[in-house]
């Protein structure tokens, strides 16, 4: 008998899709990607098969990992395939590891195939704000914004090699130093607390006398031990982070504070000496200290100037030639666009510096005090939230993002002595995105987002994006249930989508297209009914005017839930009030929902079980069904969840629906979930990029609609008798 090539052997495990869902689920997409490259004959190549799938599960990891259970990894899995022919007919027996109730998606892409994407990282359980390559390209440093941690990656496999985990630190960015030695990392943590006191009855933040102050923290990056740290100087109010910048000889830390820049000698205890460019300044907003010894810093200033309808403080470049050695220094004032400037990066080979604002990007002289290009831009687009040069200075990236849409990433030419021009675009994902590094090589860009750190070879190439670029909200069925209308309130419109195939939306004006509530007279019910209702008082819930409430279908009926008490009917026809349940509730409400027919009503709630210093924080989500002619509960679902957990993420509902057969939820992570009504038990769950934000049942009760900022998703409610075909959809 042949021996079998172990090559074989591994495609023929690879194409069964139940072992695949399995091993995703055990291991996680990138282990088993990476399994794929070193044991599957074409295995990298992704013309092939088996190359395609490797290549699939590296770029859409983060849909993949810290799953709720088995049926979610095949549901997600599934819709990727179904629309990849190339894979979904090379494997076998996805009716195997498919639930019997399935949930599949339809609309535009989770995010364009763009082969230039090399992979995601997803190590975090926070949006990533912040990037950092070594020195020698042999390690990236990444920080989750509340997440606690700073993880440093390994390029030769792409694993996390060390966490730090920093106790009750909100983090912002981390530096190493020229040398590679030392790690710098900035945020507010318990080391260094807050002055001040923060005073209860202040509702609105404004009459406190609460003063943020940030830490430095130093690391050495052989041993990992700390070895320096300091904290900033006080600073009331929300004006912002300080920032920091390595000297070129690794020794002294830059930190740019309200007045000025303090230069930190690490390794010495001595008082740091200040750099005070004559009172001018109002607050350092960046800083860029280059090989040649040269810092320079973006600043507010103090006077206050014309910039097209409004005023806003003057913009000053502040440049001090030898900062270690003489305190002289030249300052450009009004010399650059009128905008809230929030970065500058000197040219790696020149005296050219890039600064950068939310409209776009200016390349400037300040030796001349000259602008040799400015980038125009129109106020509605994309914002500016990153510039990076390349190693070599021909390149400048220029990292754009919506909030609460799509983020896309732009690469200029600028080596030659013509304009910058544009070589290259490559659209990210719907998602904030606000962390831009390239590698020392230059062979590769690094962004950071809300679902982890993606990395993308910088060359031309070519993606597709149909659908939203930001935010859609409010989905309404057409009576017939074969179109929805989502509002835009980027644009103030609402648009049309077809339910078969909610690809490409058509604006149908500031009007809803179809019958939906009057918000008005809803709102004048709602008013009516708050104030006849003497147990709710608006300045004391927890939410304000913004307590969780819901109304029914034919307006007949509102409920309010605020906080520590019951929740509050209101019959909006005869008049009067009533509570629901007997006992105090436990933890805080946040969603209410009636059934179609208004005798039942859905309420989620959540418990904060444990919350530990150490990350050990457990909640557990509440699903309570009630019977409103008896004012009883008739069903109740607990899902349990841990913040610290490596293995499932932390889901936070933000929208219910309710059919007559079926509940389902819509998350901030872009989790979709399906409950049996009478029980409420789970049936099943998905996931898309973006986060979720509403969703609501056809007329039939056998599709939703999910809207938030990946823009608009039809999800079929699927039973298994009404598969057909491998990777088809409902006939």
């Amino acid at each position: 008998m042949d021996k079998l090539d172990p090559s074989d052997s591994q495609a023929a495990l690879t194409r069964d899709f139940p072992t695949l869902v399995d091993a995703i689920l055990l291991r996680g997409p990138q282990a088993v990607a990476d399994s794929i490259d070193a044991r599957a004959r074409g295995g990298t190549d992704p013309r092939s098969p088996v190359g395609h799938l490797r290549w699939l599960l590296l770029s859409h990891a983060h849909l993949l990992v810290r799953s709720h259970d088995r049926a979610e990894v095949a549901c997600v899995l599934h819709d990727l395939l179904a629309r990849r022919p190339l894979v979904s007919e090379w494997l076998t027996g996805a009716e195997r590891a498919l639930p019997a109730v399935q949930l599949t998606v339809r609309g535009p892409a989770t995010a364009p195939d763009d082969l230039r994407l090399v992979r995601v990282l997803t190590g975090h359980r926070a949006p990533v704000r912040s990037l950092e390559w070594s020195p020698d390209g042999e390690r990236l440093a990444t920080v989750g914004s509340h997440d606690t941690s700073v993880l440093i990656w390994n390029p030769r496999d792409w694993t996390p090699e060390r966490r730090i985990g920093i106790e009750g630190a909100a983090l912002d960015v981390a530096l190493w130093s020229p040398d590679g030695q030392r790690l710098a990392v900035l945020g507010r943590s318990d080391r260094f607390p807050d002055l001040g006191e923060h005073d209860d009855q202040d509702r609105f933040g404004t009459e406190g006398r609460l003063e943020h102050v940030h830490t430095v923290l130093v690391y050495n990056t052989v041993t990992w031990e700390e070895i320096a740290a300091t904290h900033t100087a006080p600073r009331s109010g929300f004006s912002g982070r300080p920032v920091i910048s390595w000297s070129p000889d690794s020794r002294t830390l830059a930190v740019g504070e309200d007045i000025g820049v303090r230069l930190w000698t690490v390794d010495d205890g001595e008082r740091s000496p200040w750099l005070l460019p004559g009172g001018r300044v109002r607050q350092v907003l960046d800083l860029d200290w280059s090989p040649d010894g040269a810092l320079t810093a973006l600043t507010q200033g103090r006077e206050w100037v014309q910039g097209g309808a409004s005023s806003m403080p003057e913009s000053l470049l502040v440049t001090w030639p030898d900062p270690g050695r003489a305190p002289a220094y030249s300052v450009w004032a009004r010399g650059v666009p009128w905008d809230p400037i929030t970065g500058v990066r000197r040219h790696p080979g020149n005296d050219r510096v890039c600064v950068y604002s939310r409209r776009g990007a200016a390349l400037c002289e300040p030796s001349s005090e000259r602008i040799l290009w400015q980038e125009e831009r129109a106020f509605e687009d994309a914002w500016t939230k990153a510039v990076e040069w390349s190693p070599d200075g021909r390149a400048l990236a220029e990292l754009r993002s919506r909030h609460q849409g799509w983020s896309d990433l732009v690469l200029w030419e600028t080596g030659g002595p013509a304009e910058p021009s544009v070589f290259a675009r490559i659209e990210c994902a719907p998602e904030e995105t606000t962390a831009l590094a390239w590698s020392p090589d230059g062979g590769l860009v690094a962004t950071g987002g809300d679902s982890g750190v993606r990395l993308w070879r910088p060359e031309p190439g070519t993606s597709h994006r149909s659908g939203f670029d930001t935010r859609v909200s409010t989905p309404v069925w057409s009576p017939e249930g074969d179109a929805v209308a989502v509002y835009s309130p980027s644009v103030g419109e609402w648009s049309v989508v077809d339910a078969r195939d909610p690809n490409e939306p058509v604006r149908s004006g500031p009007e809803c297209p179809f019958p939906r509530l009057d918000p008005g007279a809803q709102e004048e019910l709602i008013e009516a009914a708050r104030h006849e209702g003497r147990d709710f008082d608006l300045y004391t819930s927890m939410y304000g005017p913004y307590a969780p409430d819901a109304i029914s279908p034919g307006q007949e009926l509102y409920a309010l839930a605020g906080r520590g008490s019951h929740i509050t009917l209101f019959d909006l026809v005869d008049g009067g009030s009533r509570r629901l349940g007997a006992g105090w509730p436990e933890g805080r409400w946040m969603l209410l929902r009636f059934t179609p027919e208004a005798d039942r009503l859905v309420s989620l709630h959540v418990r904060t079980l444990t919350r530990e210093r150490d990350g050990d924080w457990v909640e557990e989500l509440v699903l309570t069904l009630w019977d409103l002619d008896t004012g009883r509960q008739s069903a109740c679902e607990r899902m349990r969840q841990t913040w610290a957990s490596a293995m499932h993420r932390v889901d936070h509902p933000r929208a219910l629906a309710v059919s007559d057969r079926h509940l389902a939820w819509c998350g901030e992570d872009g989790t979709i979930a399906l409950h049996d009504l009478e029980t409420l038990k789970p049936l099943s769950r998905t996931r898309t990029s973006g986060a979720t934000s509403d969703v609501e049942f056809s007329p039939d009760g056998n599709t939703l609609a999910v809207v938030g900022e990946g823009g608009v998703r039809v999800v079929d409610v699927v039973h298994s008798d009404q598969r057909w075909g491998l990777f088809g959809g409902c006939p």
